[in-house]
């Protein structure tokens, strides 16, 4: 049956052919997000995402230049999502803003620990990949941080770390429980992602690198003599 020149105007087949590659782009993604983290770039397969997204090998082709550019596209996604996930606003004390960066990082961990086992793979030895992944992503996040961190220990309102330490520090806290997952279920018996565990994990981090929060002072109020 035909469809009729109102129907094609509205479901045009260019468009319905870019929704389609743009899923199948998405799905390539998503496949290399766990083939890199669980090989590495190097022991990764092209072949294995292709078949785990549910398309042929020369697709990864059309939709990527290269096996790193496939790699680039999984490192963004992944970076994206963790930015999402650090919700801070400008009206934010340091206090609140380094708050919400652990949770945002921590919750990230654990929905994502992916990010963490591909940084893992790729921090071990120097390449362009690293290289790229160091002074395009990773710095200018740290560097925004550092501010907030110096201004935080300065007021004594922080544990003082120098921040050249700090990244490793936080990343390496808020992630390896998610990282390492199968040894925490056999080790102590628990669902890492656990709404309940992720929320007091962050938590712990928040006292172990700000101090417990300050109460606020009550007033009294005057009463009667």
């Amino acid at each position: 049956m035909e469809r009729s020149s109102e129907e094609a105007r509205e479901h045009p087949a260019g468009g319905v052919r870019a929704a389609v590659s743009a899923q199948l782009r998405e799905r390539l993604i998503e496949s290399a997000i766990k083939e890199f983290a669980d090989h590495g770039f190097e022991g990764a397969s092209t072949r294995a995402i292709a078949a785990g997204a549910g398309a042929h090998q020369p697709q990864i082709n059309y939709h990527f230049a290269s096996k790193e550019e496939l790699w680039k596209a999984a490192l963004l996604k992944l970076l994206s999502e963790l930015d999402a996930e650090i919700l801070t606003t400008p009206e934010m004390t340091n206090r609140e803003t380094m708050e919400a960066v652990i949770a945002g990082v921590v919750a990230m961990a654990a929905k994502r620990p992916e990010l963490n086992r591909i940084m893992i793979h790729e921090g071990t030895h120097p390449s362009e990949r690293l290289e790229w992944l160091v002074e395009t992503q990773t710095r200018p996040r740290t560097d925004a941080l550092f501010g907030v961190w110096d201004d935080l220990v300065e007021a004594g309102e922080a544990t003082p770390i120098p921040p050249r330490l700090l990244y490793h520090v936080l990343v390496g806290a808020a992630s390896l429980l998610y990282a390492n997952a199968p040894e925490a279920r056999l080790l102590f018996g628990v669902e890492p992602s656990d709404p309940a565990i992720v929320e007091s994990h962050s938590q712990a981090l928040v006292t172990m690198f700000l101090g417990a929060k300050p109460k606020k002072r009550r007033t009294r109020k005057k009463g009667r003599r």
